[in-house]
């Protein structure tokens, strides 16, 4: 049985139709959710762009939060009517990876992610008889979607769902880097290349970690004081001299922790470059392919005993972070209420996409 739900459909990169589609009820295991709030993330606009590769057609769309209206068989733990946070990476909690600590490689997770499909191959939507693909399993520039229930998790109702939707990427991203993945620690300096919608948040987990220093880095003036009300102290804009001016900044040691989220060769580099010797440098970013981690090995990692690491998603755990995450907004911790810059409706999705390729101010939010 399917119904039918608005979504913006990418059937070409650049082109984006809003149309009514078929969607499936929920298969055993899944669940249907009506979608409240999308936030506009830097990584739609690349697959939008063509950077990012994706299977086409395919409805964008994986930072969102809604309220379930249908149950699949096989579903404990969420009802009918329950408010949710949507997941880009569905953990299914059982395999490797998921038993071993590390449940971002999820075995069943990251390839539907990667596919833009449930964990059988397979997608909810269709137009015109065709299959369409649901970007990071979801595809939440829609009315409507399913999606596997491990890829929902329940909040509170009482959160405004505007800024519970920037839990899902956004948030859960920035702040799992600075918390999970380098594991910032009090007292310690940080720089964070890149303050847009993950950044930001990667300076709001370490500030609530306890840092010193934490250094923001962008070449947007409204984009550095945002970081400023999140708990960067220092602001700088990236010129020529930039690695030297933050070790400036750090006694002439460097950062202890380089957190990269603006996805360019540039920054990489500098990320690498301005970590101290020992310090822990991470890629957080998701640049083309044409960007590459280029060092040498012993003068630049085994006589400095720098550690360069990527950051998927965070390192989140999914179902215990969002909670963390739901503490720390109720308790104040974690800002969000100066994030959401513009509201747009599911038709003008075009002029959401062109608001985040400006690279100004926070984030989009798009409400079917």
């Amino acid at each position: 049985m399917t119904i039918k739900v608005k979504a913006a459909v990418m059937v070409h990169a650049r082109e984006i139709q809003v149309e009514l589609i078929d969607l499936e009820e929920p298969h055993a295991n899944e669940v249907m959710v009506e979608i409240a709030a999308t936030g506009v993330c830097h990584s739609d606009l690349s697959v939008y762009q063509g950077v990012l590769p994706t299977p086409l057609p395919v409805v964008l769309g994986h930072e969102s939060a809604g309220v379930i209206v249908g149950i699949g068989s096989n579903v404990s733990g969420l009802d009918v009517g329950d408010t949710v946070v949507l997941s880009l990476l569905a953990q299914c909690g059982s395999c490797f990876y998921c038993t071993h600590g590390q449940p971002v490689l999820c075995e069943s997770g990251q390839p539907s992610m990667l596919r833009g499909t449930m964990a059988d191959g397979t997608t909810r939507f269709a137009w015109n008889g065709t299959p369409v693909f649901q970007m990071a399993g979801l595809g939440t520039f829609a009315q409507r979607v399913v999606v596997p229930a491990t890829a929902v998790v329940r909040i509170p109702s009482t959160l405004p769902l505007d800024q519970a939707a920037l839990l899902g990427c956004g948030v859960m991203t920035g702040w799992g880097a600075a918390v999970n993945t380098a594991k910032v620690t009090v007292g310690e300096t940080v720089a964070v290349l890149g303050c847009g919608g993950v950044g930001l948040h990667a300076i709001q987990g370490a500030r609530i970690s306890g840092a010193s220093t934490i250094i923001a880095i962008d070449p947007v003036e409204d984009r550095l004081e945002l970081a400023r009300t999140l708990g960067a102290t220092h602001l700088v804009t990236p010129s020529k001299g930039l690695v030297e001016k933050i070790r400036e900044l750090t006694e002439g040691r460097g950062v202890d922790v380089a957190l990269e989220v603006a996805g360019r060769q540039q920054s990489i580099d500098d990320a690498i470059r301005m970590t101290r010797r020992g310090g822990r440098a991470v890629i957080v970013s998701a640049p083309g392919k044409d960007v590459v981690v280029n060092i040498p090995a012993f003068g630049g990692l085994v006589l400095t005993e720098k550690t360069i690491r990527g950051s998927l998603y965070g390192s989140a755990h999914v179902r215990r972070d969002v909670g963390r995450l739901v503490d720390l907004l109720q308790s104040g911790q974690l800002r969000l209420d100066n994030l959401v810059s513009l509201t747009y409706p599911l038709e003008a999705i075009d002029e959401a996409m062109a608001h985040c390729a400006t690279e100004h101010g926070g984030r989009a939010i798009v409400r079917p």
